[in-house]
């Protein structure tokens, strides 16, 4: 589920409840409409009118940009329909892209992956459209046409005998349907034609999603809609999902924010709802548990509650608006219905939600990263009843403010937090049909940590202040008219993500307001804002310290959570916090937020000023010299009044050594902080930046309104020239300590830590990760203000703007950055050259152990480099992931039950192409040398799978994925991303995609065949990059294939030995200090000693005959590199002019 509160960063995502990853399609069929005398029924297609009639409810109001069609329907069994008509065409800028850059590396990646997450969706190469390709459609003007159904029903509604039953019940339904009874065959449908889907359970609801070319959303819907008919469900399909939801919830199990949200749980009144374990494990669904009656449960509870009349559906795409109602009553009209309703919760009163220790008592966690934060949690009335007013959003504004007068900028001044969040995450468990839970969550340094009452002093001052300062109606209208002009300008969004956020709008929102419920600001209401902040100054409140560090008074963390082993200590509230809150008094460092200098006035948009000129599809480079190169593009197609930035400052320092490195990172975050205060009101105007280290410098990117934009840029450019005189000791202990916590909680990640390796192992220059980490300590007061003096001095500036910009605006933003960092040409040359390195011939094998003791993951990816990369061999790439994608995750996943993370990604290395096939496993159901071997024995079986693809499949995937790169960009920022792109990879080649295109129309399987037996024959290098999980020291290892023996006892086994301490992706981490060390600092310092000395011996001995890299350093000596000087459109001009002389060569010999 997505949330939103305010901080910094303003827009925060954390996933929740369980996942699904599916994909759609199928021939349409012409509908036949005829409206009723009356005009508000209406029959569709060859059934009866008294069988589908239709209610037409108020039509949603919308902004003056948006020039989407909407209707609101409530069909006769109850289902509320809203319908998405998009007719705007598309801007023909012929390009799409499959490919995304990752910018820490310049390692782009192309995902066809089966992982369940739906942060993976966006970034998926070969799995968002299908379709058949017409002749002509050549100029990117795709769009995607998508899907949700949500059900009223979630996980505060399961059997309490049945713990995560929702979850279970989401997964169950895709095991086939009557009407199509192959299990997994929509999913199987989907990816055929490069479509995607997902599906996720929250508390009180469960979410289907699909997107897919608009050709097939007929027939996708004819799948999908099967499924929600009749399902199967059959009992023989319920261990192998009932396993994969276990795997799920390993991989959340070392989430902190999760952790949380269920020892909250734990806290629940007695028969209230969300006391309950919603995610589900092989303990709730398995232990005790009789399967005949568990299979019975699940048909009981989805005929129960799986009813029409508990159903929202929303449909987007480019139809008319006609079509798309008759498809809605076509497919879900026959939907069956019932009468049973949804629970109703308002007979729960939220303030007896949860148990009295709730607030008595405070909680002292012991988190899995290494991490200190202070969070104190109010319990409201729920908040959607003040949906018009919006007083808790509001006061989320005003306590997550950063800027001065702040509670956010009084902490950081004294150093004693670095990021403050404040407000009520938009997930079930905290704003649901019972309570709302207003959260200020305070991330503390040491110095924090060490004066946490003068903390809490602040902080109960600041939140006191609301109630003292008189009324707030200028501060909430300036918001309010902030908040309508995004609404009035809001970009558009693709069609998978509005219909997610419009289906739940659906449900709690009147028709008339489902687009500006959430949105705007309606009115002023001081009778709502009153009641909340009345609700806020009761000392009422749960508070609770994460911390690694034992507070006072706290010997030991002596109590376990159930379900994720969570260990914490409760002592009763002390009476000087008691009294803390009782003798508040005002602070005069404390005040509202300001007017805000940043709010834009001027919405001109330039390209219309200038009468529409014809603009170039491509970025125009207005400017090269030694020190930079400018590139720009007035934007003619989106018509909003926004601009976007990108500055790459290239420097030599950073490669030079790990030492510089870890400063460089340094440098960034106090460049953040050194302007934190005076950008934060930026960020409250609608504009948005970031600053990043990375391979060889400093990335900023700047976004949002136009006409202020520049003054983000030049704040920049002054802190990166002035920081170095603002260092201290103080400054310099504080920013090295939590950088260290950065690196460290990075590190115990398992796939963090694989990836880390494995690009160090393939760049000529890169550190790794614990080389930095442990260079921190040696970073002295001095060394730090001279990398900062000195990094301006030497640097090449890479920068592109789009957008509603000018020419001339452009070059004054390049020259206010030059002119105030006065750099000159860099001299060292060979830093900033990217490199790879060849991989030898054969394989080659690099194995470490996670860094978690407790950690079960084991985490493989295989990689296997190709050689340099043109758009062909990219574009064989992508097709070939599209090919194998589904046999992938039917072999390793369902089949064989490795992990439940499975992929296989395009990875293009400085210029360098190469893909790889990852399995997130467990070492306590199967060893990584058996997960390895298996990788290889579906490997080479793809050129069999190749071979035995049928014509029709063949041409269908391939024209599938020319559908999906002709998908033209839907906002500002996708073009934005992908221009960008080319120009920090020096690539160039900015009609990428029409490019590719040409290729693909063209390419026959045996050219693939080939292209693939080559590889294996002459030029197969690998390498395979193994982080190893822990099995517990009294557990043997498994035999190959034991983890597929489906005895209830042995996989119950599992899931203990990972309550007990580990499994999980998200965050593993070294338990490095005991529970009877009493000295705190001692503790935090044990466990980076701890971390550092494994990594000292991380890389282990060769198996059998294997290539084994216990070096990587001594590895890279001697072998070849690739350069990449030349860019691709280079290269594929000189191509083209050889090609074009060979022809001109033979017309003269005949």
């Amino acid at each position: 589920m997505c949330w939103q509160r305010h901080s910094a960063q303003l827009l925060l995502k954390r996933f929740r409840f369980p996942f699904r990853t599916k994909r759609g399609r199928i021939p349409s069929r012409s509908p036949i409409t005829q409206l009723t005398a009356g005009g508000r029924t209406i029959a569709h297609g060859p059934w009866k009118m008294a069988d589908h009639q239709v209610k037409y409810l108020d039509t949603p109001d919308k902004s003056e940009t948006d020039k989407k069609l909407y209707k609101t329907l409530l069909l006769g069994n109850g289902l509320h329909a809203l319908i998405v008509s998009d007719p705007s065409p598309m801007p023909h800028d012929g390009f799409t892209t499959s490919e995304s850059s990752s910018e820490k590396s310049c390692e782009w990646e192309s995902t066809s992956s089966s992982v369940t997450s739906s942060s993976d969706s966006s970034s998926s190469s070969s799995a968002n459209s299908g379709s058949s390709v017409e002749s002509g459609s050549e100029e990117g003007d795709e769009k995607l046409a998508a899907c949700a159904l949500m059900i009223d029903y979630g996980s505060f509604a399961e059997p309490t005998k049945y713990q995560g039953l929702a979850h279970f019940l989401e997964h169950m339904i895709f095991m086939g349907s009557e009407k199509y009874p192959e299990e997994n065959i929509f999913d199987a449908h989907i990816k055929k034609c490069g479509g995607f889907s997902n599906a996720n359970t929250d508390c009180e609801e469960t979410l289907f999603y699909f997107e897919v070319a608009e050709k097939h959303l007929d027939s996708s819907l004819d799948y999908f809609t099967a499924l929600m008919k009749a399902p199967l469900m059959k009992q023989e399909a319920m261990q192998r999902e009932r396993s994969a939801v276990d795997s799920e919830f390993q991989q959340i199990l070392q989430d902190d924010e999760t952790r949380r949200d269920q020892l909250l749980a734990s806290l629940a009144t007695e028969g209230f709802p969300h006391g309950t374990f919603a995610w589900g494990n092989m303990k709730s669904l398995k232990e005790n548990v009789d399967d005949a009656e568990l299979h019975k449960v699940l048909h009981e509870i989805r005929k129960e509650h799986y009813g029409a009349n508990r159903m929202y559906v929303c449909l987007q795409a480019r139809l008319p608006i006609e079509e798309l109602e008759s498809l809605v009553v076509r497919h879900f009209a026959e939907i069956p219905h019932n009468e049973v309703q949804a629970p109703d919760l308002s007979k729960f009163n939220y303030r007896d939600a949860f148990k009295a220790e709730f607030h008595e008592q405070v909680f002292f966690v012991k988190p899995v990263e290494n991490e200190c934060k202070l969070e104190l949690t109010w319990v409201l009335p729920n908040v959607r009843q003040y949906y018009r007013s919006k007083p808790d959003q509001f006061l989320s504004y005003l306590l997550g403010y950063e800027g001065r007068g702040s509670l956010c900028a009084y902490l950081r001044r004294r150093l004693w937090a670095l990021h403050l969040i404040a407000g009520i995450e938009e997930n079930g468990f905290d704003t649901n049909s019972m309570y709302a839970l207003f959260n200020v969550c305070i991330y503390l340094t040491d110095e924090g940590f060490k004066n946490l009452d003068e903390v809490l002093a602040a902080t109960f001052a600041y939140v006191k202040l609301f109630s003292n300062c008189g009324s707030m109606k200028e501060v909430y209208e300036e918001q309010q008219r902030i908040e309508e002009t995004g609404f009035r300008f809001q970009a558009q969004r693709p069609a998978f993500d509005n219909v997610q956020e419009l289906v739940l709008n659906s449900k709690y929102f009147p028709p008339k307001d489902i687009l500006t419920g959430k949105e705007l600001y309606y009115e002023y209401n001081e009778e709502h804002l009153k009641e909340l902040i009345g609700h806020l100054n009761e000392m009422k409140f749960n508070l609770m310290v994460t911390s690694r560090n034992k507070y006072e008074g706290v010997c030991a963390y002596d109590q376990t959570e159930e379900w994720f082993g969570t260990e914490y200590a409760t002592i009763p509230m002390p009476e000087k916090w008691r009294k803390l809150w009782q003798d508040s008094k005002p602070l005069p460092e404390l005040f509202l937020p300001e007017p805000n200098k940043f709010v834009t006035e001027d919405f001109t948009l330039f390209w219309h000023s200038s009468g529409k000129p014809e603009v170039p599809a491509a970025p125009k480079k207005l400017l090269k010299t030694d020190t930079c190169e400018l590139w720009f593009r007035q934007d003619d197609k989106f018509d909003l009044p926004e601009a976007h930035m990108a500055f790459y400052f290239i420097s030599p320092l950073q490669r030079q050594s790990a030492k510089n490195d870890a400063m460089c990172t340094l440098y960034e975050e106090l460049v953040k902080f050194h302007v934190c205060e005076e950008l934060y009101p930026a960020i409250s105007a609608g504009l948005s930046y970031t600053f990043n280290a990375m391979e060889k410098g400093l990335l900023l990117k700047v976004s949002g309104y136009n006409e202020k934009l520049h003054l983000i840029v030049e704040a920049i450019a002054e802190g990166m020239l002035h920081v170095a005189e603002t260092l201290d000791e103080n400054t310099l202990a504080a920013f090295r300590k939590n950088q260290r916590k950065t690196y460290f909680n990075t590190l115990i990640k398992p796939k963090a830590l694989n990836r880390d390796v494995r690009l160090c192992v393939l760049e000529q220059i890169r550190w790794l990760m614990i080389d930095k980490y442990k260079c921190l300590n040696d970073i002295t007061l001095e060394d730090l203000r001279e990398f900062a003096r000195q990094f301006p001095k030497q640097l090449y500036i890479q920068s592109l703007i789009q957008g509603n910009y000018t020419e001339e605006s452009a070059h004054n933003v390049l020259n206010s950055v030059l002119s105030r960092l006065n750099c000159q040409a860099i001299k060292e040359q060979r830093y900033v050259q990217d490199r790879t390195i060849q991989l030898p011939l054969g394989t080659n094998v690099i194995r470490c152990h996670a860094l978690n003791e407790q950690d079960t993951n084991t985490v493989i990816t295989n990689f296997y480099q190709i050689g340099p990369n043109t758009v062909r061999v990219e574009s064989i790439l992508d097709l070939m992931m599209m090919f194998v994608d589904e046999p992938l995750f039917d072999q390793l996943r369902t089949k064989e039950q490795l992990g439940y993370h499975v992929g296989a990604t395009v990875r293009i290395n400085y210029g360098i192409a190469g893909y790889s096939i990852m399995v997130n496993s467990q070492e306590t159901k199967t060893t990584a040398n058996y997960v390895e071997g298996r990788i290889e024995v579906f490997r080479a079986k793809m050129l069999q799978i190749l071979r035995d693809l049928p014509p029709d499949d063949y041409d269908h995937t391939r024209d599938s994925l020319i559908k999906l790169k002709l998908v033209a960009d839907m906002a500002l920022s996708s073009e934005m991303s992908r221009n960008w792109d080319e120009i920090i990879n020096e690539d160039y080649l900015f009609d990428r995609r029409r490019r590719q295109i040409e290729v693909l129309r063209t390419l026959q399987k045996s050219e693939i065949i080939d292209f693939l037996l080559d590889i294996d024959t002459n030029n197969l290098r690998k390498l395979s990059v193994q982080v190893i999980g822990h099995r517990p020291a009294d557990m043997p290892e498994p035999l190959p294939g034991s983890h597929l023996d489906c005895d209830g006892e042995e996989k119950a086994g599992d899931s203990n030995e990972a309550e007990d301490g580990s499994e999980t992706e998200k965050d593993d981490q070294d338990d490095g200090d005991e529970e009877d060390s009493s000295d705190e600092e001692g503790d935090d310092e044990d466990l980076f000693v701890a971390l550092e000395n494994k990594l000292n011996v991380v890389f282990l001995p060769e198996l059998g005959n294997e290539n084994t890299i216990l070096d990587i350093n001594e590895f890279k000596k001697g072998l070849e590199v690739y350069l990449h000087n030349k860019s691709q459109q280079e290269t594929e001009e000189e191509e083209d002019q050889t090609r074009a002389a060979r022809i001109e060569d033979a017309l003269g010999k005949t």
